[in-house]
C-alpha cells in the first residue's frame, strides 16, 4: 500500500482522470442549452461524489478566521475559471483547450514575478514565451476571417478564465494543507456552484432541465474525473519535487491531444497542435528550472 502515497503513482493517476476530464467534459457540454445550468451540475456532482473518499484521510479543519476570508476569495475566482470554461471547452477542440490550458503557468508566473517578490529568471521568462507563442500560433489564423471571430473570441474567453484560475490559486496558496483534502475540493467546487446559480439567477428547475436534456453519463464521469484530477494532482505535488511534478503533469497536453484524434475525432492541424504542445510542455519545463 506504500506506493499509493508516492508521487509516481499519484502522479499516473493524474493521467488518467485529467484525460477523462477533458475528453468527457467536452461530450457533457456539447449540445448544452444553459451553460451556467450545466456548470453548475459538474459542480455539484464532483464536490458530493469527492466527499465519499474524504474518510480515507486524515480530518483537518483550520479554525484561523483568515483561511477562510482567503479561500473564499479564491472561491470566487474559482466560480468565474469554472463557468467560463465551459462555454470555451464547448465551442473549442479538447485538443486546442488542453494547449490553451498551461496558459495559467504564465499568470502564475507573473503573480510571482509582480506580488511574491520572486526574482526574474531569463529561463522562466523564455519558458512563458514559449507557452504563450504556442498559443497565438495555434489560435490565430489572419486569413480565415470566420475562425478568427469565432475561435480566437473562445481563446480570449479562455485566457480571461485561466487568469482567474491563476488567481485562485495565487490566494490561497498552501491552504490545502490545513484541510482534509477531499473536502477542501469539494469545498472550492460547491461555493463555486452557489456563486454561479446566484450570479446568473439560475433556478434550480432550469438545473434540473438541463440534468433531464443532457447526457447523464457524461456528466457523472466528467464530475468524478475533475474531483479525482484534482486530487491526485494535489497530492503529487505534496508527495514530490515541484520542479518534477510541473513538467510531467504538463505532458498530459500530449496525451490529450492524441486521445482526443481518436475519440472526438479532432482530425484538423494535429501537426500543428502537437508541435504546439510539444513547444509548451518545453515551455513549462524551463519555467521550473
Amino acid at each position: 500500500m506504500e506506493v499509493i502515497n508516492t508521487w509516481q503513482f499519484n502522479l499516473i493517476m493524474y493521467y488518467v482522470f485529467v484525460v477523462l476530464y477533458f475528453q468527457f467534459y467536452k461530450l457533457a457540454v456539447r449540445n448544452a442549452q444553459k451553460d451556467g445550468a450545466a456548470t453548475i451540475i459538474l459542480q455539484a456532482l464532483a464536490g458530493l461524489s469527492i466527499l465519499l473518499i474524504a474518510p480515507l484521510f486524515a480530518f483537518s479543519i483550520p479554525r484561523a478566521v483568515g483561511t477562510y476570508l482567503l479561500l473564499t476569495g479564491a472561491c470566487i475566482f474559482y466560480a468565474i475559471n469554472d463557468r467560463l470554461q465551459t462555454t470555451v471547452r464547448k465551442h473549442l477542440e479538447v485538443s486546442a483547450y488542453s494547449v490553451l490550458s498551461q496558459l495559467g503557468t504564465v499568470f502564475l508566473l507573473i503573480y510571482g514575478f509582480t506580488f511574491f517578490s520572486e526574482p526574474f529568471v531569463l529561463n522562466k521568462i523564455i519558458g512563458a514565451a514559449l507557452i504563450l507563442g504556442a498559443n497565438v500560433w495555434l489560435f490565430y489564423k489572419p486569413r480565415v476571417k470566420r475562425e478568427l471571430t469565432n475561435e480566437f473570441r473562445y481563446f480570449i474567453v479562455g485566457t480571461i478564465a485561466l487568469l482567474a484560475f491563476a488567481t485562485a490559486i495565487s490566494i490561497d496558496i498552501g491552504i490545502s494543507k490545513q484541510f482534509n483534502l477531499p473536502i477542501y475540493i469539494s469545498i472550492t467546487l460547491l461555493i463555486p456552484a452557489i456563486m454561479v446559480a446566484l450570479s446568473e439567477k439560475i433556478k434550480p428547475s432550469v438545473v434540473r432541465s438541463e440534468w433531464n436534456n443532457g447526457d447523464k453519463k457524461y456528466y457523472v464521469i466528467t464530475a468524478i474525473a475533475w474531483g479525482l484530477t484534482i486530487l491526485f494532482s494535489l497530492r503529487a505535488f505534496q508527495l514530490g519535487e515541484v520542479s518534477t511534478i510541473v513538467p510531467l503533469q504538463a505532458a498530459a497536453i500530449m496525451l490529450n491531444v492524441m486521445v482526443a484524434y481518436v475519440i472526438q475525432k479532432e482530425r484538423k492541424d494535429l501537426v500543428k497542435k502537437l508541435i504546439s504542445a510539444a513547444i509548451v510542455v518545453l515551455g513549462v519545463y524551463l519555467t521550473v528550472l
